[in-house]
């Protein structure tokens, strides 16, 4: 049998092959067959269009030989006009975004079109703008084929695309799965299936708004095509640039399908679709090849992803939790509490509530993380405290443990979070000396132990101190030390006559001692890590406090942490203001969202005008729960998230991830509050999406840790037949300006044990406890 030989390359377009996904296939049940759309002569599923579209004007009179065809185009379309323009002899003018990757720009001009770019912000839009106002102004010279609203885009894939999916099935398909661009392959392939089977239905995939999917159109952040026609595909459901992506590497690497970004899109879709089927036969598109995005990130080796803050060591961001799960080692923070004498000072509590946003988080995230805050028992300030109270040392530490841990289960703080008396790890402080004494990092000299700095060759270089220029005696009296420098730091004091008196010494080799701040601090960090993934410290701890953590570190247990974060201080107008007065005056919720206002890198500012403020932003949020919690009528969530939440979520992740930049999330969760108001006054969100928008909201709370869902609303579901025949006479009441009388019922609900609240959206009832 003699080989058909085509005329020319045109007669080539078509008939592209249909593959089974395997290895991707989350239902064994459901048979996904790829329609591999990249086999094409011009590589792409816009070749069968263009040829159409210029068939067409050829057929219409309105291309005829010196007219100029243009056209805007992202790419592909571009590509397949460029090839049929070159087998016909017409020249061709084509008009993208800058955006558009190089190696689509470098084929269009290999076929001999010129391109015309235009500015990449304004997407695939800038482009049509331009060809329109050419088309417009210069009828006799250009032909706009005009992709968007040339009815043959629809046709070629009716009878093109379209058929071939039948009669390759065999009839047997029921779902297709296609990309929303111009949306000519959707609308063509579903007006053909009708005909042959109205069963089948056809799935339109549509990017999130701002999406990074060269090709691809959201039809309400850009202007829909004239040929779309959004009731005409069965349905239509968001699709993730992440999830695209994604799919799309996983083709190649598990498929051996090397495919562009749209073709990750309609994978990602397909492979949803298919979980939720009993059975069935899906055909998804795949418009193109991967060849045509070297140049883009998509198939880059993926950037290290994690948590990035900024590391005082290397003065820049490092990673200080990757995204590795799994069996992967705990990510361990620390942070010195508060003084004894100071328990509820308020930059330690910023502190302690940064590492616990980051644990939450991390652990939240699949990542293992835990926290240690050390509690110095053993120096001045805290002996000080012990005998002012009356109580011994050992008394007075494990009261104020106790009040230290009611602080943070006030505040919310999580078990990943945890709490050490630096007394009750004396020996590895004396362990730490003696390995730092046999290095020669110490000496002793009438019965104190020193770190000698000079020592450790990298001391005041993380905070750039010039040892030379160090102003000495400000902190200390240096007539109390018998230092061979007054530079060095001292490690284990000499005891007193008064410590010696109440027993608050260590008896050594050297004496009675007592271990000096940093030595507490740093046994305590190194008997409870292995590793260090990040040491947070105030502003007023960077010299020389985190130089000498880091010289007793490095010398006397080998261990640096991964990185040195600071945190500024808290700046307050409140005179003497300190947690327990503002735990009185505000709940618990509002004290966290005041305390994670900003950057943990800023100063915080305290008064009364910024707790009113976000009183009312923490007032937002309560609301938006609310009206979240009774709207959801305890509905399952929906399998899609809506767009809202869906922004939501990324939002967190990013601004956590990236330095815990928190100041700019609080934008986007008042943008969502504002939404959730606007669509339960319209009564236009249905409880499926109220669920998943809820659970979002409750995903973000666990993080954060600023709602209790005591604070919520009890649905009208859970109310008792008693509170609900009270609430309707307070209603009738209100309504018949009876105020007496609603004011006696809602005593009657407070005696109950409930709260009434009216809103909008009628009476709402709270537990008493709220």
């Amino acid at each position: 049998m003699r080989p058909e030989i085509n005329a020319d390359v045109l007669q080539a377009i078509g008939n592209t092959p249909l593959v089974t996904i395997n290895r991707m296939n989350p239902n064994p049940r459901v048979k996904i067959l790829a329609k591999l759309e990249g086999k094409n002569p011009g590589g792409s599923i816009k070749d069968r269009v263009a040829l159409a579209m210029i068939e067409a004007a050829e057929r219409s009179g309105e291309l005829s030989p010196g007219k100029i065809v243009i056209e805007a185009t992202s790419g592909n379309t571009g590509i397949g006009l460029a090839m049929v323009c070159a087998v016909k002899g017409y020249p061709l003018r084509l008009l993208m975004a800058s955006t558009a990757s190089k190696e689509r720009r470098q084929i269009m001009l290999a076929y001999g079109a010129s391109i015309q770019l235009t500015p990449g912000h304004l997407s695939t839009d800038g482009a049509i703008e331009e060809a329109y106002r050419m088309a417009r102004e210069e009828p006799d010279k250009y032909v706009l084929v005009d992709q968007f609203n040339n009815p043959a885009s629809i046709e070629a894939h009716y009878n093109g695309t379209g058929l071939e999916i039948w009669e390759q099935t065999g009839g047997e398909v029921t779902h297709v799965v296609a990309t929303l661009g111009t949306s000519g392959t959707v609308m063509g392939i579903k007006k053909r299936l009708r005909e042959m089977n109205p069963a089948v239905k056809v799935i339109a995939l549509e990017p999130r708004p701002n999406h990074k999917l060269q090709g691809l159109k959201n039809m309400h952040a850009s202007y829909p095509p004239g040929i779309f026609d959004r009731h005409t595909p069965d349905e239509i459901r968001p699709v993730d640039d992440e999830e695209s992506f994604e799919a799309c590497r996983r083709l190649a690497r598990e498929e051996g399908l090397f495919v562009g970004m749209s073709s990750g899109a309609a994978m990602a879709g397909a492979m949803r679709l298919a979980k939720e089927l009993d059975h069935g036969t899906i055909v998804v598109l795949f418009p193109d090849g991967g060849e045509r995005y070297l140049s883009t990130p998509l198939f880059a080796p993926p950037p290290e992803r994690g948590m990035r803050v900024f590391d005082l060591a290397r003065a820049d961001s490092t990673i200080v939790a990757t995204e590795t799960v799994g069996d992967a080692p705990v990510a361990g923070f620390f942070t010195m509490g508060p003084a004894m004498d100071r328990l509820g000072d308020l930059d330690a509590w910023r502190r302690i509530l940064t590492l616990d946003l980051i644990t939450r988080y991390l652990n939240k995230s699949g990542r293992k993380a835990k926290a240690v805050v050390s509690l110095a028992d053993l120096d001045d300030s805290a002996l000080k405290a012990a005998r002012a109270a009356g109580l011994s040392r050992e008394e007075h530490a494990r009261h104020a443990l106790r009040q230290v841990q009611d602080f943070a289960a006030s505040l919310g703080v999580s078990d990943a979070v945890s709490f050490h008396l630096a007394g009750d790890h004396q020996e590895t402080a004396l362990d730490i000396c003696r390995r730092l004494l046999a290095k020669g990092a110490a000496y002793e000299k009438l019965r104190s132990v020193y770190f000698d700095v000079l020592r450790y060759s990298e001391y005041g270089r993380m905070s750039s101190m010039d040892l030379e220029k160090i102003s000495l005696g400000k902190t200390v009296d240096l007539a109390e030390y018998a230092k061979d420098n007054p530079k060095d730091f001292t490690l284990l004091k000499r005891a007193s006559l008064e410590d010696l008196k109440l027993g608050d010494v260590i008896k050594t080799e050297w004496g009675n001692v007592r271990p000096t701040w940093f030595l507490q601090h740093a046994a305590v960090a190194a008997d409870t890590m292995d590793e260090i993934a990040g040491f947070l410290a105030s502003e007023a701890h960077v010299f020389p406090h985190l130089e000498n953590f880091r010289a007793i570190f490095a010398i006397g247990r080998g261990l640096e942490p991964n990185a040195w974060l600071v945190s500024q201080h808290v700046n307050s107008e409140i005179d003497g203001a300190e947690l327990s007065e503002l735990l009185r005056e505000a709940p618990a919720g509002l004290v966290r969202m005041w305390y994670l206002s900003t950057s943990y890198r800023k100063a915080l500012s305290l008064s009364q005008k910024s707790l009113a403020m976000w009183k009312r932003n923490h007032a937002k949020l309560l609301h938006a729960a609310a009206d979240l919690h009774l709207a959801a009528k305890g509905a399952d969530p929906a399998s899609e998230l809506p767009q809202p939440a869906a922004t939501l979520a990324e939002s967190l992740r990013d601004c956590v991830e990236d330095n815990l930049s928190l100041h700019h999330f609080w934008p986007e969760l008042f943008s969502f509050c504002r939404s959730v108001a606007q669509l339960c006054t319209q009564e236009s969100l249905p409880p499926a999406d109220a669920a998943a928008m809820e659970k979002t909201l409750l995903d973000v709370d666990a993080v954060l840790g600023i709602l209790e869902t005591s604070e919520l609303p009890l649905p009208a579901t859970e109310w008792s037949a008693d509170v609900a025949t009270l609430v309707k006479e307070r209603e009738e009441a209100r309504q018949n300006k009876d105020f007496a009388r609603a004011d006696e019922l809602r005593d009657a609900l407070r005696h109950r044990g409930y709260e009434v609240e009216d809103s909008p959206q009628g009476t709402r009832i709270y537990p008493a406890t709220r």
